[in-house]
């Protein structure tokens, strides 16, 4: 049975949100200031405290603040008299799941605690996916350093060894990011379209399509609160994600692979943008490499047309509509023109690979 702490100095509010959540199958402790809840929170195990803004002592924010940082895992729910914007929202920034103005009816409370209580279990079941993650990728660390070895290898290696040992290596950022699902199979694919269509030769096509693959290898030094991160990205994570280019070419680069050297291009421009704008070092136009134009417009299709933690995927008319607004701006004309020729055949492999 879930454990609340209601936090208020008005005796009769207390007693009124106490009876309301035990009525509804709860179990409650109050306490009338902050000194009384810090008490509570050293002795008992709370899944969801309600606080009051203003009591004596201590504020309701404060309380909230070092709720955060003590007690990361219990939920805050402010139920206050202060119908204030701002202070609503220093609130949520704080890490409060809602903000409450009184007088708050029976059912507006319950469904608040019923929903903050949801989402607690919703992030302790993505902390655990998350530690089963970090398990299986450091056991496969070695798999990398070995994966890595094997391709400094001479160019009379077999081809189909190299590919697998690609392939593997790739998927190492899989295990962290379960998101990704065939990710690889669908960028390789549409980057192999959009070469043979553009006039590759069949073997720098099949190049691509093995060295693609690795385009986002360097996401393996990315900490996984980043990575894994449920909701939009902060400016300085947006950073630091944005830095996953530039390790996955250092990572690659100066392989005796040619693939993997071309798999090195491909971390480093497929950020790139056609008007100068992208990561991480904002080139423009056929300043970029041809391989990391083609790579920009695979990978952000498939990333519009795949579901993410953030939002759902969009239909695929929607994601091609965003795309040509993209044109001459995000994309090369030319390999967007060469996409949306053999698109058919870009949406057969999408079904193929579906998650």
């Amino acid at each position: 049975m879930p454990q609340l702490l209601i936090v208020d100095d008005d005796k009769a509010v207390r007693q009124w949100e106490e009876r309301v959540v035990r009525d509804n199958g709860y179990s409650c402790e109050g306490a009338h200031d902050a000194e009384a809840a810090r008490a509570h929170l050293r002795t008992g195990a709370y899944q969801l405290a309600l606080l009051d803004v203003n009591m004596p002592g201590n504020s309701g924010l404060d309380l909230l603040t070092e709720i955060r940082r003590d007690h990361p895992d219990l939920e805050v729910v402010m139920v206050t008299g202060e119908d204030s914007m701002s202070l609503a929202m220093s609130a949520i920034e704080l890490g409060a799941y809602g903000y409450l103005v009184k007088p708050v009816g029976t059912g507006e409370l319950i469904i608040n605690v019923a929903n903050a209580l949801h989402r607690r279990h919703g992030d302790a079941e993505a902390q655990r996916r998350m530690l089963r993650m970090q398990e299986e990728a450091s056991e496969r660390t070695d798999d990398l350093a070995q994966a890595l070895q094997n391709l400094e290898v001479s160019e009379k290696e077999v081809w189909a060894s190299q590919a697998e040992t690609i392939f593997r290596l790739a998927r190492l950022v899989e295990f962290r990011d379960e998101e990704t699902g065939h990710h690889l199979h669908r960028m390789s694919s549409y980057c192999e379209t959009i070469a043979r269509t553009l006039g590759f030769n069949a073997e720098d096509t099949e190049r691509l399509r093995l060295a693609s693959q690795l385009h986002d290898v360097g996401k393996v030094a990315v900490p996984d609160s980043v990575l894994l991160k449920r909701g939009k990205l902060t400016p300085p994570e947006f950073e630091v994600i944005k830095g996953h280019s530039e390790i996955g070419y250092r990572m690659l680069s100066g392989s005796a692979s040619d693939i993997v050297q071309l798999g090195a291009l491909v971390a480093y421009t497929h950020h790139e943008r056609w008007d100068g704008s992208g990561y991480p070092r904002g080139l423009p136009g056929e300043t970029i490499p041809r391989e990391g134009r083609i790579a920009a417009v695979a990978d952000v299709f498939d990333a519009l047309t795949s579901d993410r933690i953030y939002r759902a995927a969009l239909p695929i008319r929607s994601a091609i509509g965003l795309m040509e607004g993209g044109r001459g701006k995000h994309f090369d004309p030319e390999v967007l023109d060469a996409f949306l020729a053999v698109l058919p055949e870009v949406e057969r492999t999408r079904r193929q690979y579906a998650d």
